[in-house]
């Protein structure tokens, strides 16, 4: 008897030990560690609690330029569509599509352009592609190509640091054949010839634009493309840049029948971690399963290849925001509003709108392109003359830094909990804007949820104003020093204001 207690004591002492070890191990009950890299309030897996607050998508300002027109021969038919912006040494880099003729998808090429301040753009004479029996032009590809996305890799060969996606059709017996490759350049001017499709199988498009980069968050390479049925955006991962497996979907449409996804236009956020955006174009086009009219749509009628085709309305397409922390689970923002708008009837950009992929920081802002046109999408086929309104323009938005989504607390007033985070840095800064009656405070708290002292709420230095960097103090002093690599919650209680980011970096020396 006195042996089966001491076993059944034993077992007691033996599974509460499990109990806690299980506890311990629990991936929900650990610290997450930031280090000093910048965090998105969008991102939801970092917040316990956010009492009164509305997530609420920004749209950008609108600049209206016309920063990149077809005025060149090789750009008579369209310009744009596709394209892919580099930021680099305070250089505007563009690769932008182009095309000359009216069969749809035989003479795309890939154009260049360069800008100081990313507004005046410059076409330089490269010398490199044979148009018309003259190298006197910008083109960087000759053969038909549509663009997908141009990225620095940070483990290229030697020779190799540009990479392009790219969807190559033949146009001639000597022409690679259809895929979807990556392109090596030394320069992002000269260009390798396409040698294989680096997606292996599965069901992907080639007739949009399809983005590949380098993501340091995954330490992997990440592909997106179009895939079906009807048009929904795919996804795929590798270690290997020319060898990606079969995509997977992560974006599907609500309701494909009425408005599908034409392609994902997928950016990671360099200036913050775990942060990707899509700047999707929605392509609507209401049809039963057999492409016919639904609700009532009136059939549009048009000339494809010199033949007569019917589409349905409004054959229009405008720009909406996704965002995503781990690049594959994504959210749609703005509840069905778009991020970027159709223009006036009339104006360039009142018809279609495609995105750019990639983004610049300048100052305070993010600038985006994006190409514009005031045709429908199967109107823009129709062979209209060169020159015409059916062209096509590259154009320019800006928006707050970090500025797609914020935390926005009213006049009520409203509270954000984070997790317990670990962090690196040794003081807190927010990107936040505050009304002229709006305001901030900061608490500290353990583990637990239990107040720091010195870090109290009422020990807080109230932040006010519109900041993109604001340090915060308690009682005067910023230095977080003491918490450095301790597991900490923070709570914020806010009024009148939109959180975009938070951050705990290093002091300059």
């Amino acid at each position: 008897m006195r042996n089966t207690t001491a076993v059944t004591q034993l077992f007691i002492v033996v599974m509460l030990m499990l109990g806690i070890r299980l506890a311990v191990g629990d991936d929900a009950a650990l610290p997450i560690n930031i280090g000093t890299a910048k965090r998105l309030t969008w991102d939801d897996s970092l917040l316990d609690k956010a009492e009164g607050i509305r997530f609420e998508m920004h749209q950008p300002r609108r600049t209206g330029e016309r920063n990149l027109v077809g005025d060149k021969p090789w750009e008579s038919w369209q310009l744009g569509g596709m394209s892919s912006l580099l930021h680099e040494n305070g250089k505007f880099r563009l690769w932008y599509g182009v095309s000359h003729g009216i069969r749809h998808g035989e003479e795309y090429a890939v154009a260049y352009a360069e800008s100081d301040d990313g507004i005046r753009w410059t076409k330089p004479e490269l010398g490199l592609v044979e148009y018309a029996g003259s190298k006197k032009n910008n083109l960087v590809i000759g053969y038909s190509s549509v663009i997908g996305q141009v990225f620095v890799d940070p483990h290229a060969k030697a020779g190799e640091k540009y990479k392009m996606l790219a969807a190559i059709y033949p146009t001639k017996d000597t022409d690679p054949k259809r895929y979807l490759t990556l392109l090596s350049s030394p320069d992002g001017l000269t260009w390798s010839r396409p040698v294989e499709n680096v997606v292996r199988e599965g069901d992907f498009a080639l007739d949009t634009q399809s983005q590949a980069f380098w993501d340091r968050d995954r330490n992997s390479y990440v592909l997106y493309t179009r895939m079906g049925p009807w048009r929904q955006v795919g996804r795929s991962e590798s270690a290997d840049p020319f060898a990606f497996p079969a995509p997977q979907n992560v974006m599907r449409p609500d309701d494909p029948v009425k408005a599908d996804y034409y392609q994902a236009g997928v950016t990671k956020y360099e200036e913050a971690a775990n942060a990707y955006f899509g700047l999707v174009p929605i392509f609507f086009h209401p049809g039963d399963a057999r492409g016919n009219p639904a609700d009532g749509n009136p059939p549009l009628t048009f000339t494809y290849v010199k033949n007569p085709i019917t589409v349905v309305a409004p054959d229009t397409l405008d720009i909406h925001l996704f965002t995503s922390n781990d690049s594959i689970h994504w959210q749609r923002r703005g509840d069905h509003v778009p991020f970027l708008g159709l223009g006036l009837d009339g104006q360039f950009d009142s018809r279609s709108l495609y995105p750019g992929v990639g983004y610049a920081v300048v100052g305070p802002e993010i600038w985006l392109y994006y190409s514009a046109y005031d045709c429908t999408h199967i109107e823009s086929l129709d062979g209209k003359d060169p020159f015409s309104k059916y062209l096509g323009t590259i154009t320019r938005a800006t928006l707050r830094l970090d500025g797609f989504v914020s935390a926005t607390a009213g006049h009520s007033g409203a509270e954000l909990v984070t997790k317990p985070l670990v962090f690196s840095g040794d003081r807190l800064e927010l990107n936040v804007d505050c009304s002229a009656g709006g305001h901030v405070n900061v608490e500290l708290q353990t583990a637990e949820g239990q107040p720091l002292p010195g870090y109290l709420l009422a020990e807080c230095d109230r932040v006010y104003h519109n900041n993109i960097r604001k340090v915060v103090t308690w009682k005067g002093q910023s230095k977080l020093s003491d918490l450095v690599g301790k597991p900490v919650r923070m709570r914020l209680v806010m009024r009148d204001c939109k959180l975009y980011a938070f951050q705990f970096p290093e002091s300059s020396p």
